[in-house]
């Protein structure tokens, strides 16, 4: 259906005359005047609002507006803010996000994104549930795997009575997941259009040619922008047609921002992003390219600097790489025939042929020598022989007689001397001269007398050992059973003795329990520290009861059965004892049980009952005196009595009551100490003992030994004494004859002579015999080695070139040193010397061959990380790809990069900069230009209940980092780079860096995050602080609105109201005109914080200004509201369906009348 006549859609209310759809409030007209209103300004007004399938509102719903205000109201949830987020969907482009004030509020009732969107709205979101995988799934009032469609649509009026329509239809297929994945239709229609006719065109997606065709004069818009404008041209929206501006003011206005100060609520809801970033934005643009030339050059420096090692270390590579292969052929790896072998065979020939030749001419000399010295022996022995017989014929038969008694003395003294030695060596203990006959004498009675009483003594002192090593027994048995109960204290606490422990281990094993499960009475009870003198008391008392093994009460009969069969050594008792849970019992302090403590543990509470017995809980007394009575007492020292009889003494001497096992260690240590006293003491005894009974046997041998010798064997001095005597007889006859002394010297000396003439000639037959034999040796070796020569150069099947061999012998040289490489008998040894010095090098060349790879290919991986090249590889074998890229970055590509740079920087001027400074100061003059208009707009609205006037006053800021920028800003847009040095121009271009820097976008990738700093330097709104003036009529100051936070709800809600209705009627452009001409302002929980009289001001500012309000309110501030509203809308919900209604609410009687 399409009419042109609005009152087509409305619905018949006798009550409501075209009057009331025409004129506002009886009141509104004459709060404000403004001089020149008339009818020429055509005003458009919102009139019906439809909503298909939004939200809650099923099917087609209207909202009837009054031209001069509507309040909307109802419960929280019914749609109030459904209503208005429809407006923005329809007016706004479809990314503007829904109930932003909302969400940006500090205050307000945030609703994420995911929670309104295009798509929840049109399939009717009003949960989230799981389903039967636990996934998240929407719970919608429609389209829930089915398609649905929805749609809004305003229709406007002018004063004229004609009507426009804008409207989007929507088409949401059952795939649909987001925004994005439906069909969206913007149209306008000159007259009214009824959207519940759109549904039969929803199965095409609303095509345009069939919206057309069923609804002649509408048109499809296929972007917003074309939307948009027909809007702004249509309705009169925004100055020149601009009405985007205007747009997202209304929006903001419609959010209702949190606003804290009139700077903040100017700054936020009139002042457009200035235009000093789209400047900076341009001189940005201008320097990229500049930086791009000076980043290229640097990437060619980059690039240079990183492949400046390649060269180097593929020459490295390549030596390395040859040194192995050369290495190689000498074939060390290899078995058989190779050219090390050939060349080692080679050399040790040469050697072997030095050798012979050697030995042949060393055997030659030898022979002469020898034949020399047998000569020179002959000769000798011939004068020796007659210089004997000169002596012999001179008398000298007496003189050989002599000399041969002498050397016979000479033996007899030597064998002495030897057997006096070795006596001394053997009677060290008797530390007694052997040099004296009367000596010797008396030493034989003193071993005899020794010897006859020896046995006793050393009888006696065997016994006194065998009786300190009794003693020692059992302090070591003592000690082993000490260690042993230290040992079984270490994983356990408690003091129980480690038999009964073991005995526990042993029943538990045998039961199949934890031996934790199974604890000595002991275990569960303390003694108070207060109390802790009482000790020996309660063991005494206890002792009985503290060696009980306390057994699972449930368990007692299997785990009886189960021990049966053991043989344990020792007798254990045991108890099945109930689990109950523990509870501390306060006991008599004068009792043994008042003196305990208990452990939580389930048998804790059986154990109470147990030592609070009276059998047991015996009590505690200070003296022997006190034990009268019929009661059990105990005294300190552990004697007990009840009645008449008593008993006193332990048993057992050690403790076994307590949770902890510290103090029993503790005991254990001190016990361990004084044992190991004791044994100290018996082992020095023992010793002392033991070292007399060795004294006394060493003493005794000694003994032996004097008694086994004669004097006349060890008589030394007799002998020497006969010698001197011959000595003295051969002198004299020498004395007494000249020729025979003569005679005697000469033969003497021929002696020596001869001897030494046998030496050498003895050390020349034995050098003789050892050239024989090394002849022989090297001659064998001299065959086996030139037949395996022979056979390996016969076969030709080993090259051994010069370049090789050279190399070889160098390292040969190397490897023997400091020996000598020329050494046959070191061959061998110099030859393996060789080997391990060729395989360390060639391992070394094969490591730097690895290392050298490594760094080539790091180095072309980071190559390719910074700069992706994918036609180069990233291993050594594109190495020649690289070398090529650095020979052209070092020849050509660096210095024209350079040449690029420095000619884009010497045409860089300070032009680029110079829009910057002239729009920063462009824009605080736009700012200040701007607040004429609604200054003087302000100036015609009475303010307040005193109706006076404000007035916005703009006052600038000087900020030290803006006031530094500014300076730097005029420096560089006026200092010019022709003529400049290289390390000028260097730092020129780096000041410029650092300053454009400051103006980058955060997410520009040249953006470095501590140097940019964009919003506070180039949006001057913050360079400007906005207050607002109150002025009286006859214009006197009477006061300065800066902060909101201190004024009422109502009083800032008025100001607001004013200050941003001004602006909005600027902003559409209407400053000059009597009324805006696109009157419509919706505010989503609008002057809820005012009272009746400053939301009736508020509200008569808005009309005032000549706009149309549609205000949403929850029901609590209805009535604030009601009285300064035409019209009131009622939102109501059904929760058990989830739909949403409205509904119009009239008095009962026409205000008019009133």
């Amino acid at each position: 259906m399409t009419t042109n006549d609005y009152r087509d859609l409305l619905d018949t209310d006798p009550t409501r005359t075209a009057a009331d759809a025409t004129s506002p409030v009886s009141d509104a007209g004459v709060l404000f005047h403004i001089d020149g209103a008339t009818e020429s300004t055509l005003q458009w007004k919102a009139e019906t609002f439809q909503l298909v399938n939004w939200g809650g509102f099923e099917g087609r719903v209207r909202f009837d507006f009054h031209p001069g205000s509507t309040l909307i109201s109802g419960a929280s949830g019914t749609g109030k803010s459904t209503l208005l987020d429809a407006y923005i969907a329809l007016m706004m482009p479809s990314d503007t996000p829904f109930n932003g004030a909302s969400n940006d509020a500090v205050g307000g009732r945030a609703r994420s994104v995911e929670q309104r969107n295009l798509l929840t709205y049109l399939r009717g979101q009003t949960d989230t549930t799981a389903d039967a995988d636990g996934q998240e799934k929407p719970k919608v009032l429609r389209g829930d795997r089915a398609t649905t469609w929805g749609a809004v649509g305003m229709t406007f009026v002018d004063d004229r009575g004609r009507r426009f329509t804008a409207l989007r239809a929507y088409y949401v297929p059952a795939r649909a997941r987001r925004n994005g994945e439906f069909t969206m239709r913007m149209a306008t229609f000159d007259g009214v259009l009824d959207l519940a006719d759109f549904a039969e065109h929803a199965d095409q997606a609303f095509a345009p040619k069939a919206l057309k065709a069923a609804f002649p004069g509408l048109k499809t818009w296929d972007s917003y922008a074309a939307f948009a404008n027909i809007l702004y041209t249509r309705l009169g929206i925004g100055a020149n047609g601009d009405g985007s501006k205007a747009l997202r003011l209304l929006v903001r206005i419609q959010s209702g921002h949190q606003i804290r100060t009139v700077d903040e609520l100017y700054k936020e809801m009139v002042l457009e992003r200035p235009a000093t970033f789209a400047s900076a934005d341009r001189a940005i643009e201008h320097f990229d390219d500049l930086e791009a030339a000076y980043l290229a050059m640097q990437t060619e420096q980059q690039k240079a600097d990183l492949l400046a090692p390649i060269t180097e270390l593929h020459t490295r590579l390549l030596d390395a790489r040859a040194e192995v292969e050369t290495i190689d052929t000498f074939g060390l790896a290899l078995d058989g025939d190779t050219p090390i072998k050939l060349w080692s065979l080679r050399t040790e020939t040469a050697l072997l042929t030095d050798a012979v030749d050697a030995n042949r001419d060393a055997r030659a000399t030898n022979v002469d020598r020898l034949k020399w010295a047998r000569g020179d022996e002959d000769d000798l022995a011939r004068d020796l022989k007659a210089a004997q017989d000169a002596h012999r014929d001179s008398g000298g038969a007496d003189l050989e007689r002599l000399a041969d008694e002498i050397k016979a003395e000479c033996r007899r003294r030597d064998e002495r001397l030897d057997r006096r030695g070795e006596l001394a060596q053997r009677t060290v203990a008797l530390n007694a001269p052997l040099d004296s006959r009367e000596v010797f004498v008396k030493l034989h009675s003193a071993a005899d007398a020794f010897l006859t009483t020896y046995g006793e003594a050393d009888t006696e002192l065997g016994e006194q050992r065998d009786q300190l090593l009794r003693r020692q027994f059992p302090l070591l048995e003592r000690k082993r059973h000490l260690t042993d109960e230290r040992a079984s204290f270490a994983g356990r606490a408690g003091r129980v003795p480690k038999f009964l422990d073991d005995m526990r281990h042993q029943v538990a094993t045998a039961a199949g329990m934890d031996p934790a499960e199974l604890p000595f009475l002991a275990e569960l009870i303390d003694i108070d520290p207060e109390h802790a003198r009482w000790r020996t008391a309660i063991e005494t008392v206890l002792g009985g009861s503290a060696r009980l093994l306390l057994v699972p009460r449930e368990r007692l009969e299997d785990f009886s059965r189960r021990i049966d069969p053991l043989h344990l050594r020792g007798r254990l008792t045991f108890e099945g004892v109930p689990s109950t849970e523990h509870r501390d019992v306060a006991g008599d302090p004068d009792t043994i049980a008042g003196k305990l403590l208990f452990k939580n543990h389930p048998f804790s509470a059986w154990v109470i009952r147990h030592v609070t017995d009276p059998a047991r809980n015996a009590l505690c007394v200070a003296t022997a005196e006190e034990l009268t009575g019929l009661s059990y007492r105990v005294t300190l020292a552990g004697q007990t009595r009840r009645g008449t009889s008593g008993s006193h003494g332990r048993n057992d001497s050690s403790n076994i009551i307590g949770f902890s096992s510290a103090e029993a260690i503790a005991d254990i240590d001190r016990q361990l100490a004084d044992v190991n006293t004791a044994l100290g003491t018996l082992d020095t005894q023992r010793t002392q003992v033991e070292q007399e009974r060795d004294a006394l046997d060493r003493t005794s041998r000694a003994y032996e030994e004097v008694r086994r010798v004669a004097w006349d064997d060890i008589d030394v001095a007799g002998v020497e004494q006969r010698i001197r005597e011959l000595e003295a007889n051969r002198s004299a006859i020498l004395n007494a004859n000249d020729r025979l002394r003569a005679l005697e010297t000469h033969i003497g000396h021929l002696n020596g002579v001869l001897e030494k003439a046998r030496e050498r000639r003895f050390d020349l037959q034995n050098r003789g015999k050892e050239l024989n034999d090394q002849h022989a040796i090297l001659a064998d070796r001299q065959d086996k080695v030139s037949d395996e020569l022979y056979r390996i150069e016969d076969k030709q099947t080993v090259v051994l070139d010069d370049e090789q061999v050279v190399r070889l012998n160098k390292e040969f040289a190397a490897a023997a040193a400091p020996a000598d490489p020329d050494s046959l008998d070191q061959f061998l040894n110099n030859l393996g010397h060789l080997r391990k010095r060729l395989n360390s090098a060639v391992a070394g060349a094969r490591l730097d061959v690895e290392r050298a790879e490594a760094e080539l290919a790091r180095t072309f991986d980071t190559y390719q990380r910074l700069w992706e090249d994918p036609t180069l590889g990233a291993t050594a074998t594109s190495y020649p790809d690289y070398a090529r890229i650095l020979d052209n970055i070092i020849t050509t590509g660096l210095h024209e990069r350079r040449d690029e740079w420095r000619r884009r920087l010497t045409q860089w001027s300070g032009q680029d900069l110079v829009p910057l400074s002239g729009a920063m100061d462009a824009a605080i003059e736009d700012i200040e230009d701007r607040l004429a208009p609604i200054n003087d707009i302000l100036a015609a609205l009475p303010f307040g209940a005193g109706r006076d006037r404000l007035r916005i006053k703009l006052r600038r800021l000087a900020p030290d980092h803006v006031m530094q920028f500014r300076r730097e800003l005029r420096v560089l847009s006026s200092t010019a780079t022709k003529g400049l040095e290289e390390s000028q121009m260097e730092r020129r271009f780096t000041e410029l860096q650092q300053f454009m820097a400051q103006l980058r976008r955060r997410d520009d990738p040249r953006a470095t995050a501590e140097l940019a700093d964009r919003d506070r330097l180039l949006d001057v709104r913050r360079h400007v602080e906005i207050t607002a003036e109150r002025y009286s009529s006859d214009c006197v100051l009477l006061s300065v609105h800066s902060a909101l936070g201190g004024k009422s709800g109502g009083e800032s809600q008025e100001l607001v109201a004013f200050i941003v209705g001004a602006a909005l009627r600027f902003r559409l452009g209407d400053e000059l005109r009597a009324r805006p001409r696109f009157a419509p302002v919706f505010l989503d929980e609008g002057f809820v914080k005012s009272d009746s009289e400053f939301a009736g001001r508020a509200v008569q500012a808005w009309k005032g200004l000549g706009f149309q309000l549609i205000v949403g309110a929850p029901l609590d501030k209805v009535t604030a509201l009601e009285p300064h509203m035409d019209e009131l809308l009622a939102i109501t919900k059904d929760n058990a369906t989830g739909y949403s209604f409205v509904a119009h609410i009239k008095d009962p009687v026409d205000r008019g009348h009133e």
